[in-house]
């Protein structure tokens, strides 16, 4: 079954991500028959939304069609897979579980040889994941908890009580910071107490955190926005306007790029003044993004395709073709290591090892 993308755009906008991880599920599933101690909310306040209107929009590359990408390996993981981190000389893939009703579990693999060399059960539909502190950190959506893993043992060594449908995980310098799209925050933990200890309002509807220039950056997918908090006070340092749809950020050519997933543009912010300075355009729906030190690699919610924005130039650099799964209406997360690009395929229970094109 096909969903279209003005439906992908109109659902997610109206209700929370394990609702879309569960459409998407649904699809996978007819496809196959036709032929997928807490403390309250704090935090300073937000200035005033800078402007999303670019600096610079660069148009992307006209052609008659992707190009087919290099699979240099495909690995059989668990259900649903769909977050993925490096880290610990390993990957870590998340496997949702969704269409099993069961615990979901994450697939440590080793990068070199392609084996899985241990699956680790979480919690109940988990999303995402984050490495560092000591641990491997996993948000669990439907029963509100992360779950961390002692990668010297492959075993859970705490499960944390946070708050409502937690996604986004940004792991750095003595702290956990985990997104709770229900609940509007972004939850501290204390990585030495294994507990929440805060949560920070930011945008309604947040999905992903990452940790770049001595701030968290959470993006507000509903409120079209990304708030920069300093990790130290908790403030609210800045909240940021963007195009429709913000979600994945990743720190490259010392901006922080963010794909705008409803506006097919990938944004870059200039941490010095906090205002987007780029837009560059992408295939529709652009979503994961890596960065190899010379191209930011852009995986979309739609084949997956593969785009790619130049930091020497910020130019787009092509499009190819990674695998032909549709829509998965599900984020598709990327990660780039050991010199290749690795994507989980949410309807095939795999991850894909792929050459970068360029």
């Amino acid at each position: 079954m096909s969903v279209g993308f003005p439906y992908r755009m109109a659902m997610e906008r109206g209700s929370p991500r394990v609702l879309a991880l569960a459409l998407a599920c649904v699809a996978v599933l007819l496809a196959g028959c036709s032929g997928g101690d807490e403390a309250g909310p704090t935090g300073g306040t937000a200035s005033t939304p800078t402007g999303a209107t670019p600096a610079t929009s660069v148009t992307g590359p006209s052609a008659s069609g992707p190009q087919a990408a290099v699979v240099q390996d495909e690995i059989e993981i668990g259900g649903e897979p769909i977050g993925i981190a490096s880290g610990e000389g390993s990957l870590w893939v998340v496997n949702s579980e969704f269409a099993s009703d069961g615990p979901g579990s994450v697939s440590r693999i080793d990068p070199a040889s392609g084996e899985v060399l241990a699956t680790i059960e979480v919690g109940a539909v988990p999303l995402e994941v984050g490495v560092g502190e000591g641990g491997v950190w996993v948000s669990n959506s439907a029963d509100d908890t992360v779950t961390r893993i002692d990668p010297a043992t492959n075993e859970v060594s705490a499960t944390i009580d946070v708050c409502a449908a937690p996604e986004g995980i940004a792991v750095a310098d003595g702290s956990v910071w985990v997104v709770c799209e229900e609940d509007a925050t972004v939850a501290h933990i204390d990585p030495r107490r294994d507990r929440m200890v805060s949560q920070v309002e930011v945008g309604l509807q947040p999905r992903f955190a990452t940790f770049a220039f001595d701030s968290v950056w959470v993006s507000s997918y509903l409120e079209s926005s990304i708030t920069r908090i300093d990790p130290e006070t908790e403030e609210v340092l800045s909240q940021i306007a963007m195009d429709q749809g913000p979600q994945i950020m990743v720190e490259a050519g010392d901006l922080l790029w963010v794909a705008a997933t409803d506006a097919d543009l990938v944004q870059a912010v200039d941490p010095t003044n906090d205002e987007v300075v780029t837009s560059v355009e992408q295939p529709v729906a652009p979503d994961g993004l890596a960065f190899d030190g010379e191209v930011l690699w852009v995986a979309t919610e739609i084949g997956p395709e593969l785009g790619g924005i130049a930091m020497s130039d910020q130019a787009p650099v092509g499009i190819w073709s990674v695998a032909d799964e549709g829509l998965i209406n599900a984020n598709q997360v990327m990660v780039f290591e050991d010199g290749s690009l690795w994507l989980p395929i949410l309807g095939r229970g795999t991850l894909l090892r792929v050459e970068p094109p360029v």
